[in-house]
């Protein structure tokens, strides 16, 4: 690999009698490796029998991470059912170590600040279960797009999406979260291997850039922790400029913080393509968040120097005039009744009582429910507001895909059942109708049924006599 100049002698000054050991790595097939999603696939037993129809061996496991495993190129999971129905994410091996870090009790208050396209995210929602609040936020529109589907994939009940920049969070959660993930962007020397156009972009002005950029996120980031929280801040670049030296910065300025853990996961030392994790904890009772508050404002227009992105204020001031989230708080008596109609005739009462017992909010015709730990939404640019339940249409209620991957096996009344290795199962997943058997037709009553393949839900369907009309989304179809 042909590694830019300036990049090679900063490593050789850096890594020393490590050079060697470092650029022979590049030589190396890069690792890859999945994680199970423990939202969904729990037991011991079910994994190993996941691993063995994927073909991969149990023995590679991820060390740093639950419940993860490597896998060889030859082997292709991303084109298996079992990923589109969100039951492990693949994720390069050391990226994994930031949650990890960070992870997250039952209960808190999650902020992924840099979150798409959403590797972190569905693994912070693994340590919460279904019991706190994750925000997952992305600056970058079609990236959060990206990050709203995974999380939507991945079944994740308590996620709020959100497309904003760092400071017009600041701004509105002041002293919110308990825990924060800082995955920054960065110059991206650890994806030389993986993309070879990261390589062609690298350069020390854009490392000199992005060392600016990751100071003032970390600032906002600061104002939205509560005293005693952490901090994980994280990126793929081995650059010190925007990893201890970004350390030492935000240390300077927030003498109320603590470095309690700093490792850098390097090519030539573990399987995977390099990362850098650092756990940063407020010391309880010091969070002046006015003053912070006043700091970070000093450290953006600092940044502003260095010919990012103009007057913060300005632009929050007339992005608050063109938010398309105005939601309309309650249903009509109308739709309550076509919901009612459908939860009752679909769901388990349980489950059905948990979505009408709830914070219910309606995005135009769109219905969601809102995460059980309260959080205000409004005047931000959201991509997903909680589980989204589905749509009204006219004299009926459609249920969402996300509502159907977030479901468990006895959570359906109607329920269709398929295994990983039936024909019409990669026919599901292509837009083709299901056709049952006689036995299975007389399991199933007609109305809206939920696919499921190996007992884990795959999307919806309409049952009329033998046949099932498909709603799997058009989007996500031909992929498999």
């Amino acid at each position: 690999m042909n590694l830019p100049i300036e990049f090679e002698k900063k490593m050789k000054a850096f890594l020393g009698d490590e050079w060697d050991d470092f650029l022979y790595s590049y030589d190396n097939s890069r690792f890859q490796a999945l994680r199970f999603n423990t939202l969904k696939v729990q037991s011991p037993e079910e994994i190993m029998r996941i691993l063995k129809v994927l073909g991969i061996s149990s023995d590679k496991r991820v060390s740093w991470a639950n419940e993860a495993y490597y896998f060889d190129e030859k082997v292709r999971p991303g084109k298996h059912p079992y990923h589109e129905m969100g039951l492990y994410y693949i994720q390069e091996p050391s990226a994994m170590s930031a949650a990890a870090l960070l992870a997250p009790k039952p209960g808190m208050r999650v902020l992924d600040l840099c979150a798409a396209p959403g590797g972190k995210s569905s693994q912070l929602a693994t340590y919460l279960g279904d019991n706190g609040l994750l925000v997952s936020n992305e600056i970058n529109t079609q990236r959060s797009r990206i990050l709203s589907q995974n999380i939507e994939r991945m079944g994740i009940k308590n996620a709020i999406v959100t497309n904003e920049d760092s400071f017009v969070l600041a701004s509105h959660f002041p002293g919110f979260f308990n825990a924060i993930q800082v995955d920054a962007p960065c110059s991206g020397e650890g994806m030389f291997r993986k993309l070879p156009e990261a390589v062609e972009q690298w350069s020390m002005e854009n490392v000199a850039i992005c060392a600016a950029r990751q100071k003032e996120i970390l600032d906002n980031a600061a104002v939205m922790l509560k005293p005693g929280g952490v901090i994980v801040y994280s990126t793929c670049t081995f650059s010190k400029e925007e990893n201890e030296d970004v350390m030492e910065y935000f240390l300077e300025r927030h003498p109320d913080f603590t470095l309690e853990e700093m490792e850098r996961f390097w090519p030539h030392k573990v399987d995977g393509e390099g990362h850098f994790v650092a756990k940063l904890v407020r010391r309880g009772g010091v969070n002046e968040l006015g003053a912070d508050y006043n700091v970070c404002e000093d450290s953006c227009n600092k940044v502003e120097d260095t010919g990012l992105k103009a007057d913060r204020k300005t632009k929050k001031n007339k992005n608050s005039k063109n938010r398309k989230n105005e939601t309309k708080p309650a249903l009509t008596k109308e739709n309550m009744k076509l919901l009612s109609e459908f939860l009752d005739e679909t769901i388990s009462e349980n489950m059905a009582a948990w979505i009408k017992n709830s914070r219910l909010v309606m995005f135009g015709e769109q219905l969601y429910r809102l995460p059980d730990m309260e959080v205000d939404i409004k005047g931000l640019k959201v991509q997903r507001a909680g589980l989204h339940i589905g749509e009204f249409k006219k004299q009926r209620f459609e249920p969402s895909h996300s509502l159907a991957l977030a479901l468990k096996l006895g959570e359906a009344k109607n329920v269709v059942k398929l295994t990983w290795d039936d024909p019409q199962t990669t026919g599901f997943f292509n837009g083709q109708s299901v056709m049952l058997s006689d036995e299975q037709a007389a399991e199933c009553k007609k109305g809206w049924a939920l696919v499921c393949v190996d007992g884990y839900p795959a999307g919806w369907g309409k049952v009329n006599g033998t046949q099932v009309k498909n709603h799997y989304p058009k989007g996500l179809r031909n992929k498999i």
